[in-house]
C-alpha cells in the first residue's frame, strides 16, 4: 500500500511539472504572437499615409477653375478630385445618325468619359487626300460629346490598335520606296507622321479641356519602343 501511495505521489508531481511546462510554453507562445502583432505590424501601419488627408493639385488650382491635371495619384478636374468612368465608342464604327443614340446609351450606363481612336488610314486614304466628312467627321463627334456633357480621351495614334487594318496606318505607306519602318525612329516615317499631325492636332486643339472643350487627355503612340 505504501508503495502505491508513493507511486501516486510521484505521478501527481510529474503531472504538475508537465502542466507547468505546458503553461510556460503557452505563455511564451502568446508572448511571441504579441511581439509579432504589436512589435512588427504596428510600425508598418504607422508608416502608411492617412487616407483622410486631402491633397491639393500641384498647381494649387482653385475649385471651379477650369482645368484638368494629374497630381498626387489622382485626376483633378476644375480643382477637385475626379473619377473617370469611361468606355470606348468609336465614331468611325457607327453611322453619324446613330452617334447621339449610342452616346446617350453610354451615359445611361453611368459613363462620364468617351474614349475614341483616330484612324489615320480613314482620314487620309491616299497621300494628301484628306477626309473628315460623314462617318469621318471627328470634329462633329467631339462637339456632340460636349453637348451631351461627356468628356473625351482622344487616342491620336498614329498607331491605334491591333484589330484595325494595319493598326490605323494608311496602306500607301507600304508602297514607299525605299521601304520605311513603321513605329520606329525612321526619319521618313517621323516626317510623314509630323505632316499628318500637322493637320490633325490643330483641328482638335480648340477642343482640349483647358481651351473650353471636352478632351481631357490625348494619347500618342508613335513607336513600338
Amino acid at each position: 500500500m505504501r508503495f502505491l501511495r508513493d507511486r501516486k505521489s510521484k505521478v501527481a508531481a510529474a503531472t504538475t511539472m508537465v502542466k507547468k511546462k505546458r503553461a510556460t510554453k503557452t505563455t511564451l507562445f502568446l508572448f511571441i504572437i504579441f511581439l509579432l502583432a504589436f512589435g512588427s505590424f504596428v510600425p508598418v501601419f504607422a508608416l502608411l499615409p492617412s487616407f483622410s488627408h486631402r491633397h491639393s493639385p500641384t498647381r494649387h488650382m482653385k475649385a471651379n477653375d477650369r482645368g484638368f491635371e494629374i497630381a498626387n495619384d489622382k485626376f483633378w478636374k476644375d480643382g477637385v478630385p475626379f473619377q473617370i468612368i469611361g468606355g470606348d465608342l468609336h465614331y468611325f464604327r457607327i453611322v453619324p445618325e446613330y452617334w447621339e443614340d449610342r452616346l446617350l446609351r453610354a451615359k445611361a450606363l453611368g459613363l462620364n468619359t468617351i474614349q475614341t481612336y483616330v484612324p489615320w488610314n480613314l482620314h487620309e486614304p491616299q497621300p494628301g487626300k484628306l477626309d473628315f466628312e460623314g462617318i469621318a467627321d471627328l470634329v462633329s463627334f467631339i462637339k456632340l460629346c460636349q453637348k451631351l456633357d461627356l468628356l473625351v480621351m482622344l487616342r491620336a495614334g498614329p498607331y491605334i490598335c491591333a484589330e484595325w487594318d494595319l493598326g490605323g496606318f494608311p496602306a500607301w505607306l507600304l508602297a514607299i520606296e525605299p521601304a520605311i519602318k513603321l513605329r520606329s525612329s525612321d526619319p521618313v516615317y517621323l516626317q510623314l507622321v509630323e505632316r499628318w499631325w500637322g493637320t490633325l492636332l490643330p483641328m482638335v486643339a480648340p477642343f482640349l479641356y483647358n481651351n473650353g472643350g471636352p478632351i481631357i487627355m490625348v494619347q500618342v503612340y508613335l513607336t513600338s519602343h
